[in-house]
C-alpha cells in the first residue's frame, strides 16, 4: 500500500543504472502502487532494470537493479482514470500517463482510493531528436533512459514552461535534477510571489530541498517577520523555527525576537514548556540568555522543587544553576543532614568539588574523627588523607594523631610502610618531626644500610641526616 503521508511532487532516484540501447525499443514492466488525495494520484512505482554490457555491474554478475520513483500527478494528467476521488472503487482498470519520453499503461483495482497493479513503459523514439532540437543531448537513450526521463516528465513542455519564467538555456542534468527535487515551475511562481525573482536554477532547488516554502514564509510573516532573505528562511526552516514555536514564545513573553534569537533558543531546546516550568518555579522575567542558559545546565522544575524541599527557597537563578554544575542534589544535601551537619548551598557546592561524599564522612567517624567541620573534612581529603591512612598509622603505631600531624605526614611522604621498614632497622618510637625530617632528606632504609656497610651502625637520626645531606656515605 502507498505510504498514507503525501508524497513530494518529485522524490530523489534511489538506484538507476543505465543500460545500451537495444535495435528497437522495448518495454519496461514493474509494479505501481498509489492513493486519491487531493485531487492527486500518489503514485509510486517499481521495477527492475538490467546493467548495461561492459559496466561494472554486468561484469560482476548483477543483473537487476530495482529503480523506484515516486510523484504526486494531478488526476487530469491521466486518461481512463475512472472518477471516484478519494472514494474510488474499481476492478481491473486500465488507464495510461503520457509523458514526450514514453507512456506508461497502468492496471489494476481501487478500492477507498487506494490502489495497485502493474504497468507497462513504452518509450518514444522520437522523443530524442525533439530533445536534441532543442538543445539538449541525451546520452542514455536506452528504454531505461527514456523511462527515467518520462517518470520525471522532462521534455519540450518543462522546458517551455521554464523559458516563460526567464530559465533559458539550462543544461539537461539542471532539468533533471529540477524534476527529481519538485523545484517545478509552480513552486519557482511561489517564490516569486514571496519576492525571490531571478533565483539561480540551483538556489531554487536548494530552497526546495531545504522545505521552503509559500505557507512556510506566509507562517514567518504572520509571525512578525518580514523581508527575510533567502538564507535566512533557509535556516529558520533547517533550526525547526514553525509558526507554532513563534506563536509559543510570543504567548510566553518572548515578543519581539530577531530571527537569530529564535534561532539560538531553538537549537537550546527553549520550548513553551520549558518557559512554563521556569515561570511556575518563580523565574519569571528572565531575559533569553538567562532561559538558555538554565537549560544548556540542565535547571529542571523537578530540581527546584526537590531543592526547595531540601530548604533552599528563593534561590537566584545563577545559584541554582551552580548548584546543578558541581553536581550538588537534595539527595547529597539530606545525607549530610543525617550525619549532623547543617550545610549552606556554597558549604554543599565546595564539599562536592572537593570530593567529601557522605560514605567518607561515615569512614572518618568510624576512624575517629567523629566530630570534624565541613572545613576541616575538606582540607583532610584535599591532602589525601583517607580512612584507610588512618587506620594504617594508628596500626603502625601512631594512633590518635592530631589532624595537621596527619596531614604533614602525607604531604611529606610519610607512609606506613616507611615506618616498619625504619623499625625493623631498629628506629622505633620516632616522633612525626622526625619521620618527616628522615623522609625529607632522602634517609631510606637502604641508605641506612650502605650507612652500615660504611661504619655508621649506631647513627642517631640526626647522624643520619648529617650523612645523607653531606653526601658522607656514598650513594650506589
Amino acid at each position: 500500500m502507498v505510504r498514507d503521508r503525501a508524497v513530494r511532487a518529485a522524490l530523489v532516484v534511489l538506484a538507476l543504472v543505465s543500460v545500451a540501447a537495444p535495435a528497437a525499443a522495448q518495454a519496461i514492466e514493474g509494479e505501481w502502487t498509489g492513493r486519491v488525495r487531493e485531487g492527486r494520484l500518489q503514485l509510486q512505482m517499481q521495477t527492475e532494470l538490467s546493467p548495461r554490457e561492459g559496466t561494472k555491474e554486468k561484469e560482476t554478475g548483477r543483473h537487476r537493479n530495482e529503480w523506484n520513483f515516486g510523484r504526486s500527478i494531478p488526476l487530469a494528467e491521466f486518461t481512463g482514470l475512472p472518477a471516484g476521488g478519494e472514494s474510488l472503487t474499481a476492478e481491473n482498470v486500465t488507464f495510461q500517463l503520457n509523458r514526450e519520453a514514453g507512456s506508461f499503461r497502468l492496471q489494476g483495482s481501487f478500492r477507498g482510493g487506494r490502489g495497485a497493479g502493474l504497468f507497462t513503459f513504452t518509450p518514444r523514439p522520437a522523443y530524442v531528436a525533439e530533445m536534441k532540437a532543442l538543445g539538449h543531448t541525451v546520452a542514455d537513450t536506452s528504454e531505461q533512459g527514456l523511462f527515467r526521463m518520462a517518470a520525471f516528465d522532462v521534455g519540450k513542455r518543462f522546458i517551455d514552461e521554464l523559458k516563460g519564467l526567464g530559465y533559458t538555456n539550462l543544461p539537461l542534468d539542471t532539468l533533471v535534477r529540477m524534476r527529481t527535487h519538485g523545484a517545478d515551475t509552480q513552486y519557482i511562481q511561489d517564490l516569486r510571489d514571496l519576492g525571490f525573482r531571478d533565483l539561480p536554477a540551483d538556489e531554487v532547488i536548494r530552497a526546495r530541498d531545504h522545505g521552503v516554502t509559500k505557507n512556510y514564509v506566509a507562517e514567518l510573516q504572520a509571525s512578525g517577520y518580514k523581508g527575510l532573505t533567502l538564507e535566512q528562511i533557509i535556516r529558520a526552516r533547517d533550526h525547526g523555527v514553525t509558526g507554532n514555536y513563534l506563536a509559543e514564545l510570543v504567548a510566553s513573553g518572548y515578543k519581539g525576537m530577531s530571527l537569530d534569537e529564535v534561532i539560538r533558543a531553538r537549537d537550546h531546546g527553549v520550548t513553551a514548556k520549558y518557559l512554563a516550568d521556569l515561570q511556575a518555579a518563580g523565574y519569571k522575567g528572565l531575559s533569553l540568555e538567562e532561559v538558555i542558559e538554565a537549560r544548556d545546565h540542565g535547571v529542571t522544575k523537578a530540581f527546584v522543587d526537590e531543592l526547595q524541599a531540601a530548604g533552599f527557597k528563593g534561590l537566584p537563578l545563577q545559584e541554582v544553576i551552580e548548584a546543578r554544575d558541581h553536581g550538588v542534589t537534595p539527595e547529597f544535601s539530606a545525607e549530610l543532614r543525617k550525619l549532623g551537619y547543617s550545610p549552606s548551598l556554597e558549604e554543599l557546592r565546595r564539599v562536592r568539588d572537593h570530593g567529601v561524599t557522605p560514605s567518607y564522612v561515615r569512614e572518618m567517624k568510624a576512624a575517629g574523627f567523629d566530630k570534624l567541620s565541613l572545613d576541616e573534612l575538606v582540607r583532610l581529603r584535599d591532602r589525601g588523607v583517607t580512612p584507610s591512612f588512618v587506620k594504617e598509622m594508628a596500626g603502625a603505631g601512631y594512633p590518635n594523631l592530631p589532624l595537621d600531624t596527619l596531614m604533614r605526614l602525607r604531604d611529606h611522604g610519610v607512609r606506613p610502610d616507611y615506618i616498619s621498614d625504619l623499625a625493623e632497622l631498629g628506629y622505633k618510637g620516632l616522633t612525626a618531626d622526625q619521620l618527616v625530617r628522615l623522609r625529607d632528606h632522602g634517609v631510606t632504609p637502604s641508605f641506612i644500610k650502605r650507612a652500615r656497610e660504611q661504619g655508621y651502625a649506631k647513627a642517631s637520626v640526626e647522624e643520619l641526616i648529617r650523612l645523607r645531606s653531606r653526601g658522607i656515605v656514598r650513594d650506589e
